[in-house]
């Protein structure tokens, strides 16, 4: 079957590309003909209302309240910004196959035109945040006779985020799917209270492959005595945590980070805000001794590769992902705000073969769901 895959724009982002990379190749080792959406994007479809408040409350954080943030009505990179700082996480974008790259969702209308899918897969990561409706609904389909699956969609957020009017919308959208399943638990209720449909609390795909999978498309490189620090929100508490562990296990940090963060309308040197390649990011988890982390899939990836690790909360992000990925596995307890408590756990192991089998039964299921596509 020929299937299209709408997800997050493929740019700098680690998760996004290796989630987009993996629902690729699990559906591709199925026998189907798969091809990702690559929409390179510079601002996200949402109301003017909301792009304004973003703005005014933005201006509020760095004027009143001294924050780091772009004062700019539209914070994200310009097209030309985005193709300086995704210089080497474009490379591994080889790796799956994808439309033309286009810069605006009105695209979508003739990608679906052009390619003839037989199926839409939409998913993973949070492609059912407001800020992507109605496009993750794929409300640019019109052609009948075309399936529609929900894989790993995820809301971002425990609580429901749309208004009276997309609710409305989202829910006539959903009901036209053939199957959906949620990457949290958390989903499967929104998706009955709020889009009147049922859903299936399904493994985000990078768990359907395993580390040789993704071992086996980059340059491997061995290096000793280090701790993979892949932290997105660098407050005061969370670089202690890390300085901490690293002292107490006499590792050295790797970061994978740009050396400056990009904001703009604020940065002078982009080149300091180039992003590392994905290489150098599966390699900081391989390398890992021990992985400390507020992001979702530096969670995924240090559970998949067996590391031990700690999970700084991250509210600013949504916290509804880590909790019910570690629920998931039994590992709640990783999850921690406190100093303390995340020393605690460096000397606390973690049951791998326990986590494994979870793992396991988990790919079974999923794969399941994914079969749909096969009848």
């Amino acid at each position: 079957m020929r299937i299209g895959i709408f997800t997050h724009p493929l740019t700098t982002n680690y998760g996004g590309l290796l989630q987009a990379y993996a629902l690729q190749q699990i559906l591709i080792r199925d026998g189907h003909d798969v091809i990702t959406i690559n929409c390179n994007n510079r601002v996200l479809y949402t109301s003017f209302i909301r792009q304004l408040l973003g703005w005014l409350s933005r201006l509020k954080k760095r004027y009143i309240n001294k924050k780091n943030v772009s004062p700019c009505f539209f914070p994200q990179p310009t097209i030309e910004q985005n193709i300086i700082l995704s210089k080497n996480t474009d490379s591994f974008i080889n790796n799956i196959n994808t439309t033309f790259r286009f810069y605006d969702y009105k695209e979508l209308l003739k990608i679906d035109k052009e390619y003839n899918f037989q199926a839409y897969v939409v998913g993973s990561d949070q492609v059912w945040l407001p800020s992507f409706f109605p496009w993750s609904f794929l409300n640019f389909v019109t052609r009948d006779n075309v399936k529609r699956i929900a894989y790993a969609a995820s809301f971002g957020h425990a609580t429901w985020q749309y208004d009276d009017e997309q609710t409305k919308k989202a829910s006539q959208l959903a009901k036209k799917f053939d199957a959906i399943s949620v990457r949290e638990d958390s989903g499967v209720t929104l998706c009955k209270d709020y889009l009147k449909v049922e859903a299936l609390h399904v493994l985000d795909p990078t768990m359907l492959l395993n580390p040789k999978d993704y071992l086996s498309v980059i340059n491997v490189k061995k290096v000793s005595k280090m701790m993979f620090a892949y932290v997105l929100d660098k407050s005061v508490l969370k670089q202690k945590i890390v300085k901490t562990i690293a002292d107490k296990l006499q590792l050295n940090v790797y970061t994978c980070m740009p050396e400056e963060e990009f904001i703009n309308g604020v940065t002078k040197d982009i080149s300091k805000c180039i992003f590392p390649a994905v290489d150098d990011w599966i390699n900081g988890i391989n390398n890992a001794e021990f992985v400390v982390t507020d992001s979702f899939h530096g969670t995924v990836f240090a559970i998949l590769f067996n590391k031990p690790f700690v999970v700084t909360g991250n509210e600013h992000r949504g916290m509804a992902r880590f909790e019910s990925l570690l629920r998931m596995f039994g590992l709640e307890d990783r999850l921690t705000t406190s100093l303390e408590k995340a020393l605690e756990l460096v000397n606390t192991p973690i049951d791998y073969v326990k986590v494994n089998q979870i793992i396991e039964e988990k790919r079974r299921e999923s794969l399941q769901f994914l079969s749909i596509l096969k009848k």
